[in-house]
């Protein structure tokens, strides 16, 4: 009897620990799960540094307007046939999404994340005029949520460079060219000038002066400072790998490439260029004429190629297809960038 007794006080003295202990471990697991998804909601929208060579689109297609970008598969570009607003679609033009009501221009993509410029003068939106949120430097998803605008007021001539968006701005007195960083942080004034930042490498800036000579400077996003890159009287510099293409000036606006190693220059077009788009091993450019049209060829002006005869107004280029407008119609070509030159009209129906 004594031993069952004392068996009995050992299991409760026992159910008793239990149940002290499992009020203390409920709610510690309790804590530990609710850290945790706290802890996975805070990385889900934590933006990580891009690496510092990233860029978000290629120089030809922001001297475009920006109006096409390709990451990853996935092709983000504003719709001439909904307000310029801003979609996706595959590679090869299928699955098309509706993201964004805002009008964009110089999209930029790197890992998660789409930029672009909002230009939403044009709205019928009161609601948006009276928040101030026609204009500014927007960072989304890939599925267009969690858009936020990282910089406010008039922007244009959007790039990314690693961690960086670099822009020109106004305040309405004074146009400047400004960058800030990826989470919408450390805005700086890189200069009281203006320059096209379409040709970003390296955290510089390549670009033809546009002010007293129309030589090739290299502007130092970080160290805010522009240095003579390149003599010459040149429009629309892009440095592309080894080589800085350009538009001549002094021949007849002949489009132009040297080579920064060799320093041989060679000349990739007619007289009267004043839009191209290199990408990879071809080059599109448009000559401005009596009989204005729209070219292929490699990068070195070899197997010239007739695409359209018409005025052109931007370039786009992509993996599989390049997509071009005429002016003053919001009607979008399309042709295999490296394949046979059959043209297509491209249609996205609203959405």
């Amino acid at each position: 009897l004594h031993s069952t007794s004392r068996r009995q006080r050992q299991m409760c003295i026992r159910d008793r620990y239990m149940r002290k202990s499992i009020h203390f471990i409920i709610p510690g697991v309790l804590i530990l799960i609710a850290a945790g998804v706290i802890i996975a909601i805070l990385l889900s929208k934590r933006i990580p540094d891009n690496d510092s060579g990233v860029i978000g689109n290629t120089a030809g297609n922001l001297n475009s307007g920006g109006l096409f970008c390709e990451t990853d598969g996935t092709v983000f570009f504003s719709n001439p046939y909904d307000d310029d607003h801003l979609y996706s679609m595959d590679s090869d033009c299928d699955n098309i999404k509706y993201l964004s009501h805002d009008r964009v221009s110089y999209i930029n993509a790197a890992g998660k994340f789409v930029y672009y410029v909002k230009g939403n003068a044009e709205s019928d939106d009161m609601t948006m005029m009276f928040r101030g949120d026609l204009f500014g430097v927007v960072r989304c998803r890939h599925d267009g949520s969690d858009s936020e605008v990282l910089a406010s007021g008039y922007s244009t001539d959007l790039a990314l460079s690693g961690s960086s968006l670099i822009y020109n701005t106004s305040d309405g007195t004074q146009s400047t060219t400004a960058s800030i960083d990826i989470r919408g942080e450390n805005m700086t004034t890189v200069s009281r000038h203006t320059y096209s930042t379409a040709s970003v490498s390296d955290g510089k800036v390549y670009y033809s002066n546009n002010g007293d000579n129309h030589s090739i400077y290299e502007l130092d996003v970080d160290k805010r400072s522009a240095s003579l890159f390149l003599d010459g009287n040149t429009a629309m510099a892009n440095l592309i790998g080894d080589y800085m293409y350009y538009i001549d000036l002094d021949n007849n606006n002949s489009l132009t490439r040297i080579n920064l190693t060799t320093t041989e220059q060679e000349i990739l077009s007619p007289a009267g260029c004043s839009l191209y788009n290199v990408y990879n091993n071809v080059v599109y450019y448009y000559i401005n004429s009596d009989s204005p049209a729209l070219y292929r060829a490699n990068t070195d002006g070899s197997d010239k190629t007739l695409i359209m005869e018409k005025s052109i107004a931007s370039i786009s280029c992509t993996s599989i297809y390049t997509f071009f407008q005429i002016a003053d119609d919001e009607t979008l070509y399309r042709i295999e960038t490296n394949g046979e030159p059959n043209v297509q009209v491209f249609y996205i129906q609203p959405q």
